[in-house]
């Protein structure tokens, strides 16, 4: 996994030619936003949810939650730390990027169904995989993302939010699993990715 030079411009100014994955992983989101009508439409639903009690354990729905939105706001949210954050990674080393997606998609489900709930969705687990990478690679090595500390502080207080259970005093059910297992998968992956490429 070649890693590129680091993108230190305005996220705006990359070209999205060069962040195909991530353009297509948004572009999947939105469409099955529509398709299954913000999680309304319990057909399209149940084809993509994962849920051991019913027998949907089909292999791409360890996956697929992390396409589905139950909102537009909650949507562009996770849209816009991808775009101003994940294609950073991607802009450098594609191969990395990918296995974080997966890595993080498979924790937080993982984590999700530990907690016993798997009617969830949304790319959160994935941009908490995100967080936790570029925040631990920037503290291990010298070629920094220079992404701002304070995204990963925000996203930890949203994340103590949900685990203490306050979230549903302000309205919102998070998935609170697939974030701290997302978290966890992305730091990981951040310290084993960093010391297998630091002398390249």
């Amino acid at each position: 996994m070649a890693l590129n030079a680091p993108f230190y411009g305005h996220p705006a100014a990359m070209p999205w030619r060069n962040t195909p994955a991530t353009a297509g992983i948004l572009g999947l989101a939105a469409v099955l936003a529509l398709a299954t009508e913000l999680g309304r439409n319990e057909l399209a639903l149940l084809l993509f949810i994962l849920d051991p009690a019913t027998g949907q354990t089909t292999a791409y729905r360890w996956f697929s939650p992390i396409f589905l939105h139950f909102s537009w706001m909650h949507l562009v949210f996770n849209a816009l730390w991808m775009f101003a954050v994940g294609r950073l990674i991607e802009w450098r080393s594609r191969g990395a990027w990918v296995t974080l997606v997966v890595l993080s998609a498979l924790a937080g489900n993982l984590a999700q169904w530990a907690l016993g709930d798997w009617r969830f969705g949304g790319l959160s687990g994935v941009v908490y995989g995100v967080l936790g990478y570029v925040w631990l690679w920037d503290r291990l090595r010298g070629d920094r993302y220079q992404v701002p500390p304070a995204y990963l502080g925000l996203s930890l207080f949203f994340l103590l939010l949900g685990l203490s259970g306050l979230d549903g005093l302000i309205g919102v059910n998070m998935a609170n699993g697939a974030h701290l297992g997302g978290l966890l998968a992305g730091l990981a992956w951040a310290a084993l990715h960093a010391k297998v490429t630091e002398t390249r």
